[in-house]
């Protein structure tokens, strides 16, 4: 999304940077679609009552809807490295431009960007111990190494989503084994740990979606006041067009 690229570096870093946000962007919506696909198996193991009228296009056994909620956490799996890879690229282009850090990050505490940005642009209120950490490192550690902090961070996703493929393919043996009502009365009645698995990789990326924004914020904020460009703050929110000086 466009919304949460860094521009932390230089204007010439900007495709490696909307790269990398692409990237981010499409491991978490790879989880929240095999979330979808898991809904639908559950609906159908209960013959979808009070939701016929709304899922006309459900139809066929639920094995075949885990099967695709699987693939899709196994995807999800996959891109975690280009993820990686996202961030070694964008740092390795500020290395050819000749980039070493911002010159305002140590100022960085004083701007106050966290009460500033709260209920306005990051809403309605903000994560403060992540907040704090981000604004921490990159007022201590300048750009880069914030950078590769953060890179590091996508590597915690891997055993909770493993864990979650392992639980979600015996869902997968019961429901092809006894029933589709087998599958969904072991996970409604807590006989195997799929909400807590699924729990775990849902709040790591909710975590990691909200470390890298926040980082774009910030680290946005800085390219700006250090360039001499408007604020992200100086915006008019019933302007939906281009600034107009």
């Amino acid at each position: 999304m466009g919304g949460q690229n860094h521009q932390p570096t230089r204007e010439i870093t900007t495709s490696p940077s909307a790269w990398l946000s692409q990237k981010v962007g499409e491991g978490f919506v790879r989880v929240l679609e095999a979330n979808n696909r898991l809904e639908d198996a559950i609906m159908l193991g209960m013959k979808k009552a009070y939701v016929s009228d709304v899922t006309d296009h459900l139809e066929g056994p639920a094995a075949a809807y885990l099967r695709q909620s699987i693939t899709l956490l196994e995807q999800s799996l996959k891109i975690l490295p280009q993820i990686e890879g996202g961030f070694e690229r964008l740092l390795n282009a500020a290395t050819r431009e000749g980039y070493t850090g911002n010159p305002l990050a140590s100022q960085l505490p004083a701007l106050n960007l966290e009460a500033n940005f709260e209920g306005n642009l990051v809403r309605p209120y903000s994560q403060a111990r992540l907040w704090k950490e981000l604004e921490g490192r990159i007022s201590r550690d300048n750009i880069l190494d914030t950078l590769r902090w953060e890179k590091a961070q996508f590597s915690e996703l891997t055993q909770p989503t493993e864990n979650l493929i392992h639980v979600m393919r015996s869902c997968l043996a019961i429901c092809e084994r006894q029933s589709d009502k087998a599958f969904v009365d072991v996970v409604e009645h807590n006989e195997v740990p799929l909400r807590q698995y699924y729990a775990q990789v849902f709040s790591l990326w909710n975590h990691l979606h909200a470390m890298f924004l926040y980082s774009a914020l910030m680290m946005t904020e800085l390219f700006y006041r250090a360039s001499g460009y408007p604020s992200l703050l100086e915006f008019d929110p019933e302007n939906k067009g281009v600034r107009v000086a």
